[in-house]
């Protein structure tokens, strides 16, 4: 479902090298070797063309809220660092083009599709298969869960002196932003008894959001996709088996390549994994 649609037409004459102070994020900055005027004014129609999408316009928001980057293969892809909510609800996967000449021609589109977020849960301490049941028990009071995985009983990542995981991964469905999608995660986490004393140690469950449609999100709260998720096979495993064709938004590579990847590398991590049972 379209939940925001939005279009930007601007004369690239009209722009002046200084208005990258106002319009430009870091990341913008960082992605292109020479910034120039073209280059300014498709992220002026870009972010235009978003914030009516939002159907909010500029008031209220900031430039500095999203940057649009060039990917890997020349398209454009929005990395937001403030999820605003639209005036017609969520979205969940967005869309940007631009195209230029003596004009740069921006449109953005906001989708909300049924589904396409994942939740990678694990634990290594107590009834671990216990604990993934109790925290989809409680993930369902809030969220529909679509799928859920097979469970995978993995060696630990990272830090490897401590007992194995059991991991899976549950597709859902939500009305809930990113950010409140966390906190509704961390919610369980402590409502099961997790506390956090050190960094990838044991836990009695971990909720982590690996995908929330193709959306690009980085604050300081919450990275998504998931920090390094292509390496670690208790989260590409999971993931292939419910959507071998889901592509990650960043690396623009499919679940069953990423998977057939870590196959041919076969590091020690990704040797250790084997399928536990259901949940």
């Amino acid at each position: 479902m379209i939940v925001g649609f939005g279009v930007d037409v601007l004369d690239i004459e009209r722009v002046d090298l200084k208005l990258a102070n106002r319009v430009l994020t870091e990341d913008e900055r960082m992605n292109r070797a020479r910034i120039d005027e073209e280059y300014i004014a498709g992220r002026f129609a870009l972010k235009e063309a978003y914030f009516k999408a939002l159907g909010t316009g500029i008031d209220g928001n900031s430039f500095q809220d999203v940057s649009f980057l060039n990917g890997r293969f020349g398209e454009v892809y929005p990395v937001l660092h403030r999820y605003v909510r639209p005036v017609c609800g969520v979205f969940n996967r967005i869309h940007a083009s631009l195209a230029h000449d003596k004009f740069v021609y921006a449109s953005v589109i906001l989708e909300k599709e049924r589904g396409g977020i994942y939740i990678g849960l694990g634990s290594n301490l107590g009834d671990r298969l216990e604990n993934l049941r109790a925290a989809l028990g409680e993930i369902s009071e809030f969220c529909d869960i679509i799928s859920v995985s097979k469970v995978y009983e993995t060696k630990p990542y990272g830090k490897t002196d401590q007992p194995d995981f059991l991991n899976c991964v549950a597709e859902i469905d939500t009305d809930l932003t990113p950010s409140e999608l966390l906190e509704a995660l961390l919610n369980v986490e402590r409502s099961l008894g997790r506390v956090r004393t050190e960094k990838w140690g044991p836990r009695v469950i971990d909720l982590d959001i690996l995908f929330y449609g193709n959306l690009v999100i980085r604050t300081p709260e919450l990275v998504v996709p998931h920090y390094d998720f292509e390496n670690r096979i208790f989260f590409v495993l999971p993931m292939r088996e419910l959507n071998a064709h889901f592509v990650h938004p960043v690396l623009k590579t499919s679940m069953e390549k990423l998977y057939q990847k870590l196959l041919d590398e076969a590091s020690a991590e990704n040797a250790g994994i084997e399928v536990y049972g259901d949940v």
